[in-house]
């Protein structure tokens, strides 16, 4: 039997309840729906121009998922800023939303500062803290967000309103149908996942003992399934305390390729999982074949995992749920409480100190 099939093992390696956070997808996906449809969300006064995101960690990568997932369904560029810098195109035709879980993320709120100086019309995301304090004292819209998660585990949160939003600022179509499905897919993933289910037919318990004492490697495809894998990392790097790495395809053929004609890097160590979808680009999807022909004939181990539905976002959400019941069991599989981001907090406490 794998360790991983021992349930009592794995709630004592995880006291803080990630796993509880990961079973509650689904129901998150539906709150959330219903967090968007209660945002105020005044008529826009003029015409938007572009869409910017300001987020950082885990209040990011929902509005990155936004924009890919939205990149041929909107008449406007979308992007995501993370950092302390605006662009120089941000101003009053711009529709900024600032996205930051705790409400004190200092990047953000610095690049929230001067969205707000520069006249830009701004949504704000977040649970509270000075983010919430300015928004209300400017009169702004808020995405009010449930507290009490680590912001890693509130990605319905942040991306699922960010689009109701959208849509009903008439920017992209409704969204009502791809929200349903995703919320089914979820529900139908979070039994096939979860740890009742044993690693024999566990697809992501499978993955974890595959990528167990190796480096992961997380390749997706522009403009969609490349955020997956950044959000892949993300998990595996918080969850499982794992460096990983991720790139896109095809860009990598460009260049990374290159590094793997030898298996040098890494050490020999790395183990590579390309990400599919049926909307991959038919050049793109005969190139990850060729990729993973060239990388095991360098002797790297590598798999696929494809998406799982027929409606795009639930299509993008099972490959995110993957991913994160990946890094789960990763973190048991290393003894590793999959909570707690010690070198994140020292960080900020540092920086505090300055």
């Amino acid at each position: 039997m794998s360790v991983l099939d021992d349930i009592r093992a794995l709630e004592e390696n995880d006291p803080d309840g990630m796993l509880r956070h990961l079973v509650a997808f689904p129901d998150q996906l539906d709150e959330a729906e219903g967090i968007g449809r209660a945002v105020a969300c005044s008529s826009l006064d003029r015409p938007v121009s572009s869409v910017v995101v300001l987020g950082m960690g885990g209040s990011a990568i929902g509005g990155e998922l936004a924009a890919g997932y939205v990149a041929d369904r909107i008449g406007v560029p979308f992007c995501v800023v993370r950092g302390y810098v605006l662009p120089e195109f941000v101003g009053r035709d711009t529709l900024v939303v600032a996205s930051s879980y705790s409400g004190n993320t200092e990047e953000t709120l610095a690049a929230y500062r001067e969205a707000t100086a520069r006249g830009a019309r701004v949504i704000c995301s977040t649970t509270g803290g000075e983010l919430k304090r300015l928004a209300e004292r400017a009169s702004q819209d808020v995405i009010r967000v449930p507290a009490g998660l680590p912001p890693r585990a509130a990605l319905a949160y942040s991306l699922v309103p960010l689009l109701v939003v959208l849509w009903r600022l008439e920017l992209i179509r409704d969204q009502a149908l791809e929200l349903a499905s995703a919320k089914a897919t979820a529900a139908r993933l979070v039994a096939a996942l979860g740890s009742q289910e044993p690693a024999k037919t566990n697809l992501a318990k499978d993955l974890a003992h595959w990528l167990h004492h190796r480096v992961p490697v997380i390749y997706g495809t522009t403009p969609r399934t490349s955020v997956v894998a950044t959000r892949w990392c993300g998990q595996l790097s918080e969850n499982a305390k794992v460096v990983a790495h991720r790139n896109e395809l095809p860009e990598m053929n460009h260049n990374e390729i290159v590094g793997w004609s030898v298996e040098q890097g890494f050490g020999g160590l790395a183990r590579v999982i390309f990400l599919r979808d049926v909307e991959d680009h038919p050049r793109v999807a005969r190139r990850i074949d060729i990729t993973r022909e060239a990388l095991e004939a360098s002797g790297v181990e590598t798999r696929e995992v494809g998406s799982v539905g027929d409606m795009r976002l639930e299509r993008l959400v099972s490959l995110i749920q993957i991913g994160d019941f990946v890094s789960f069991y990763l973190a048991a599989l290393a003894g590793v409480d999959p909570t707690p981001v010690v070198p994140i907090d020292r960080l900020k406490e540092a920086l505090g100190s300055v």
